[in-house]
């Protein structure tokens, strides 16, 4: 085992009640939040917080049945109603613009926007648009949702965007020459390449939105229990009791979610990588500004083609 693994593995080997999360509560009245990944486990703590602060959440999810049962348990649950369902499915580019072309009818402005879906195929899959199913849901889906919501989010300021990024990307690498994986693809290769890129938009995106007063963040919540952990595959799966013992409650990656969203802490701060509970340094090829140009040119190619 590399050193650098057993490092990322000994980070996660930390107990939540050591390192109690700071807890966010204000009024949200007026806020307009769009926020992916809400139907499962933090994203779902997340976004009913948010509803206890009064704040109108656009819930955004693949899944219609399940999302239209989550905003009517956070409408009940809050009695206030502001929640609403925005279907949308990562892995199709045409369906992500039918989503913000919903968004943009619905919300005259986006105070916050969260992109905390993602999921992990354990077989290489290739997406109706010809991407390798990793990189377009947790990668390039959310990238093209992000500038296809930015004239709005601009129009809101002070906003703030926040990317759920993982420990995964410390092992991450872009494979410009096979960015699609089409060799040499694992799950953990294409599932840390799309969390390496995630931070290197959120850097590139940043520098183009100095002096707008919105900010954008990549958020490693650290290892929490998720749907993803639940449905691990493969040799893998031996180890699955003992993540599963590791891991923090959801509540825990909630709590840091809104933190970076909503906390006087990270007010102007822009373009870093918040690793649970403070900036750390993020992988080296996201510090490198011609991998970082590159990779937004490549991004950018994408989602006009």
């Amino acid at each position: 085992m590399s050193s650098g693994s057993l490092k990322m593995m000994m980070g996660t080997l930390r107990w939540h009640r050591k390192h109690p999360v700071e807890t966010v509560r204000r009024d949200l009245a007026g806020m307009r939040v769009a926020f992916t990944g809400g139907t499962d486990g933090m994203g779902r703590v997340a976004i009913g917080l948010l509803a206890q602060m009064n704040a109108h959440v656009h819930v955004i999810g693949r899944n219609a049945e399940k999302t239209a049962r989550t905003v009517d348990e956070l409408n009940r649950s809050s009695g206030a109603g502001r929640a609403v369902a925005v279907p949308c499915d990562l892995s199709s580019l045409s369906s992500v613009r039918a989503c913000a072309g919903s968004l943009l009818e619905q919300c005259p402005r986006i105070d916050l926007l969260i992109n905390c879906a993602g999921g992990i195929s354990w077989e290489r899959g290739v997406c109706a648009d010809g991407y390798e199913l990793n990189w377009a849901v947790n990668y390039l889906g959310p990238f093209l949702l992000t500038q296809l919501l930015l004239e709005r989010i601009k129009a809101s300021t002070p906003a703030r965007i926040v990317n759920l990024s993982s420990a995964t990307e410390m092992v991450g690498h872009i494979h410009f020459e096979d960015l699609q994986l089409e060799r040499n693809w694992t799950a953990l290769r294409s599932g840390a390449q799309a969390k390496l890129a995630t931070n290197i938009a959120t850097i590139a995106l940043a520098r183009r939105l100095a002096g707008t007063g919105v900010t954008v963040n990549a958020l490693n919540p650290g290892f929490i229990s998720t749907a993803l952990l639940r449905d691990i595959k493969g040799a893998a799966r031996i180890w699955k009791p003992l993540m599963n013992w590791i891991a923090s409650p959801p509540e825990v990656g909630a709590e840091r979610i809104l933190t970076v969203a909503l906390s006087p802490k990270y007010q102007g701060v822009s373009g870093q990588y918040v690793y649970e509970d403070a900036v750390r340094q993020p992988n080296r090829e996201a510090l490198d500004d011609a991998v970082v140009e590159r990779l937004w040119a490549l991004s950018q190619e994408a989602i006009h083609a």
